[in-house]
């Protein structure tokens, strides 16, 4: 039996771009009797960085999961290398924050029940009640947490004990209409995935779909991105659209971006679940 003892492991990594690191990488999981799946790599021009994702087959590698990772991070000051490494047996544990709208939480439930989403699910938050009974119905702990403007920090800190006690890795704001403080967004750096509903950077803030009608745009969409202080500005992950026009009403707007709004918060999940995603300033590298 393997001393790491999992089936695939997940590395994801960038640093200048200087010749060899391709080879270095592979022969590292070579060496300790690893076998990759699948390799994909990205050159950025703008800082000549190199960023890189290899899923490996890790069930032959005889030394242990910490002996691993100490000679990974050997290999990763050589090169100066940010490096993340991920084995398939520790699966992501996330949080879903949600107000009244629930489309999003349903769908999120859904993948997950059918095995599209690899992650479990921690807890349910919402500043709402009546997402108790879809809570229950997929046996997820549920938590009511009131928010107002003079309590938002205090109910924050009491999301952070809740997060902190289910183990919780990452967060996703299914429609959760609440701006975050640094309570929740200093704990969770690019693990905050949040759904707006609107193509950004056009629209940001409240009402995109009210924006977008008054301004007779003929295409529609939604953004999924990883919250930061900087209003709906954060590393964007995921976008689609759809085609409108100057008959549709604001609720013929709100009712079609609903649909985006699922799917493209479920591919974003996806990714991040995947370790797909890597940031660098404020944009994302997304690997197969």
């Amino acid at each position: 039996m393997s001393a790491i003892n999992c089936d695939t492991a997940v590395l994801t990594l960038y640093c200048k771009d200087v010749k060899g690191i391709v080879y270095h990488v592979s022969h590292f999981i070579f060496e300790r009797g690893g076998n990759i799946l699948t390799s994909n790599q990205h050159y950025e021009e703008l800082d000549s960085l190199f960023f890189m994702r290899v899923a490996f087959d890790c069930s032959d590698i005889e030394i242990t999961r910490e002996a691993f990772q100490n000679d990974l991070v050997q290999l990763a000051e050589r090169f100066g290398m940010t490096v993340n490494l991920t084995f398939s047996d520790e699966k992501k544990r996330m949080a879903i924050m949600v107000s009244g709208y629930n489309h999003c939480l349903y769908d999120l439930l859904l993948r997950r029940q059918y095995g599209e989403l690899d992650c479990e699910v921690a807890c349910i938050v919402s500043n709402h009640t009546e997402q108790a009974a879809v809570a229950s119905s997929f046996e997820v702990p549920y938590f009511h947490v009131p928010v107002t403007k003079e309590t938002k920090h205090e109910a924050e800190e009491n999301m952070m004990a809740l997060f902190r006690e289910h183990r919780v890795d990452f967060v996703v704001l299914a429609r959760y209409m609440q701006i975050l403080t640094p309570v929740l967004l200093d704990a969770f750096p690019c693990r905050i995935i949040n759904i707006h509903h609107g193509f950004l950077p056009a629209f940001k803030g409240a009402k995109p779909y009210h924006q977008a009608y008054e301004k007779g745009v003929k295409i529609i969409g939604a953004t999924s991105h990883y919250a930061t202080q900087d209003l709906d500005m954060g590393p964007i992950i995921e976008q689609d659209t759809i085609r409108v026009n100057h008959s549709h009403s604001v609720t013929d707007l709100l009712a079609m971006g609903r649909d985006i709004e699922k799917q493209v918060l479920a591919r974003a999940v996806k990714a991040h679940i995947e370790d797909r995603i890597m940031v660098y300033k404020n944009r994302t590298f997304i690997l197969d």
